[in-house]
């Protein structure tokens, strides 16, 4: 799935964002990636920098150092939840949902991580999708 294409997914289940926020820089990507030990798949890649142009319901985390929507970024939310001391370190949360539920991707698995959904409540993560193009893929049902 190319960001062509994830954008066409984008476009009929989200609103433009109104601001001109910027994409993460290929150095912001670099040091996610050092922090993590791990290449990112490029689908997901492409759905973080299209964040800059949708708004999309709860927290995607942000990896620009640019203006942004104003949500933490991931390697902020990442600490803050290890710190915590019962969120997997090998679990790189991208969407908040709320109440310290995330979906995240692996950092054992990248480039061909799985998704998966980390619930705070029951202090457990399971598999939700077998690739990052395949989440994408789900969301407009996952949306509506």
């Amino acid at each position: 799935m190319n960001k062509e294409e994830i954008e066409k997914v984008l476009s009929n289940i989200l609103d433009k964002e109104n601001e001109n926020l910027k994409e993460p820089s290929d150095r912001d990507w670099v040091n996610l990636e050092n922090k993590f030990g791990c290449k990112f798949p490029k689908e997901f890649i492409s759905f973080i920098e299209l964040m800059s142009k949708y708004m999309f319901p709860g927290d995607i985390l942000n990896v620009s150092t640019g203006k942004t929507n104003g949500n933490d970024t991931i390697e902020l939310t990442y600490n803050y939840e290890v710190k915590q001391g019962t969120f997997p370190k090998e679990l790189i949360p991208f969407y908040g949902i709320g109440n310290g539920d995330y979906f995240c991707l692996h950092s054992k698995e990248c480039p061909n991580t799985n998704v998966y959904y980390y619930s705070h409540e029951e202090q457990s993560f399971e598999k939700d999708s077998d690739s990052f193009m395949q989440w994408v893929k789900q969301l407009p049902d996952f949306l509506n």
